[in-house]
């Protein structure tokens, strides 16, 4: 017989949990979508409460303020943007491709899912939110290319941080509409070049096939 302690442990959620959950998954969902629209200062926790069909204080049973729900958001969003991109990248050891494949990967990412580009680049700070998808890898993929004679740039920092701002200027272009079905490639390119590639060399790493 199961102990009554360990029954209670391993029992489904009870109806009170089970609302808790729908309530706090609600407001998130209604959160992403209004930040996304609008981005983070001009929403407010009232119209979350509205968009996600709850009363105005329910808001204040799961979070605190804006940011705190925000963060939710990227709980659940950059977890999953962390596997995928790591799954694509698994294998393959050469820098420059790891790098075409992590900034195509974040383009291919806004195609997909249109309102978590608009999340990103309406942001007070795109570039930290980008940092955190593309983890300490961005960083490491640059400094093993500089050690290997892959990569040439006088200033890593300034390499790293001017990618990143390319990218968003790509991911705005994909959103507003402007950017063809060769732009995350061309994109990669770019930074593939930036960071010293030969042309030739830098295009040909960015056509290939994006993996998975």
């Amino acid at each position: 017989m199961v102990p009554m302690a360990q029954a209670a442990a391993t029992s489904p959620p009870d109806r009170h949990a089970r609302r808790r959950a729908r309530t706090r998954a609600k407001l998130v969902a209604a959160a992403r979508e209004l930040f996304s629209a609008h981005g983070v200062d001009a929403t407010t926790i009232a119209e979350i409460g509205v968009r996600a069909d709850i009363a105005h204080g329910s808001f204040y049973n799961h979070f605190s303020t804006k940011e705190e729900i925000l963060a939710a958001i990227f709980e659940d969003t950059l977890a999953g943007q962390l596997t995928r991109l790591e799954e694509r990248r698994a294998g393959i050891r050469d820098p420059a491709e790891r790098v075409a494949v992590a900034h195509r990967h974040l383009l291919a990412s806004v195609r997909e899912d249109p309102e978590w580009g608009w999340l990103i680049v309406r942001l007070p700070l795109p570039h930290t939110v980008l940092a955190a998808v593309l983890g300490d890898d961005a960083g490491a993929d640059l400094r093993d290319g500089l050690a290997a004679g892959r990569f040439r740039v006088p200033d890593p920092v300034v390499a790293l941080h001017a990618s990143g701002g390319a990218l968003l200027g790509i991911m705005v272009l994909i959103l507003e509409g402007g950017a063809g079905p060769d732009a995350d490639s061309a994109h990669a390119a770019g930074v593939l070049r930036m960071f010293g590639l030969p042309p030739a060399e830098a295009a040909r790493i960015a056509a290939r096939p994006l993996p998975g």
